[in-house]
């Protein structure tokens, strides 16, 4: 998936040779996931069923099917601010290798918009084929991390790990309780600067972050980011970073992307309408060279969230009418 693994499992001392079987299964099961759903492997599953785009239905296994459904009902829920039939955007913008990324014409944008979106991919009613119209094409990098990391997570529980912890690529989760009950501390990067900001301590869940400085390009002096709107074809601005904390690591990382897109307002405003999931937004200072930031509920039963800006607003719960903002269950799997 382009980015780095950290696993780290906890048992007692007489089984730590169990502990090392864990880190390779839980390895194993997050390659194979890669080997299926990258777009930089050339023959994934995904990368094949890009191939055939135009050519009719084609098979896809349950992995592809589980990881498809999760990325609509997403989808569905942010209103289409997570979008994974995105690949020809990504592909224009160059950030499938962002040392040659550049901003491509505005009419170049909408020639391609043309072809993108959901709506250019048919599922079938079992799942277990998917056809796209011609030049279409997905990409699940809102979401796979988050899938990965739940797989690996439900392998190593199902082994009778104790307590353990999965970093992909910043999409962390974690489970079991550490020495003494003490909570996991998960930091929060600052987005222009080699340094922690904030922190993030829980019990048990997974903590996600999209921010504009992972992949990223200058040009005339203005910053572009990865993040691509998939209903304008341009990069999200005037946000730095979102982090998301849910319960498992696929809501945590399709939410964290989805609200990032949405931008401030209506990002912020989906996560609390979301049951048991937090978020905190880094945005450049009105009044300073400093970060302001927006924050859901800081203390809950299960998380902590620390934040060192200038300014903070936490926002209330169920704003503007209960009907619109009634809380909800955003969760994926617990819809299944």
């Amino acid at each position: 998936m382009g980015t780095t693994l950290e696993i780290s499992v906890y048992r007692p001392e007489a089984e730590a040779a169990l502990g090392l079987e864990d880190l390779a299964v839980a390895h194993a099961t997050i390659v194979e996931i890669d080997e299926r759903l990258s777009l930089y492997k050339s023959n994934s599953e995904l990368v094949e069923v890009n191939a055939k785009a135009g050519k009719g239905l084609q098979p896809i296994s349950s992995q592809f099917s589980d990881v498809l459904s999760a990325s609509t009902h997403f989808g569905d829920l942010s209103g289409g601010a997570l979008d994974v039939a995105i690949q020809p955007l990504i592909a224009l913008w160059g950030f499938y290798d962002v040392s040659t990324a550049e901003v491509p014409p505005n009419n170049e944008v909408s020639k391609v918009m043309s072809r993108v979106g959901i709506d250019h991919v048919q599922i079938a009613k079992d799942g277990t084929q998917v056809a796209m119209a011609s030049g279409a094409g997905m990409d699940f990098g809102g979401i796979a991390k988050g899938v990965a990391v739940d797989r690996a997570i439900e392998v190593l529980k199902a082994r009778g790990v104790p307590a353990g912890l999965i970093n992909l690529g910043g999409n962390i989760r974690v489970f079991g309780a550490l020495a003494e009950g003490r909570a996991w501390r998960i930091g929060i990067r600052h987005p222009r600067e080699s340094r922690i900001i904030g922190q993030v301590s829980l019990t048990s869940g997974a903590v996600a972050t999209s921010g504009d400085y992972d992949r990223y390009f200058i040009h005339d002096g203005k910053r572009y980011s990865h993040i691509l709107d998939p209903r304008t074809g341009w990069p999200v601005e005037n946000i730095y970073s979102l982090t998301v904390v849910a319960p498992d690591a696929t809501t945590a990382d399709a939410l964290s992307t989805a609200a990032f897109v949405l931008g401030e307002k209506k990002g912020m405003q989906l996560l609390t309408r979301c049951s048991d999931v937090e978020g905190v937004l880094l945005r450049p200072s009105a009044t300073s060279d400093n970060l302001d930031a927006i924050a859901t509920t800081i203390n809950t039963q299960s998380a902590a969230i620390e934040i060192d800006t200038a300014f903070v607003e936490i926002l209330p719960p169920n704003t503007e009418g209960a009907e619109k903002n009634s809380v909800i269950d955003c969760g994926w799997r617990s819809l299944n």
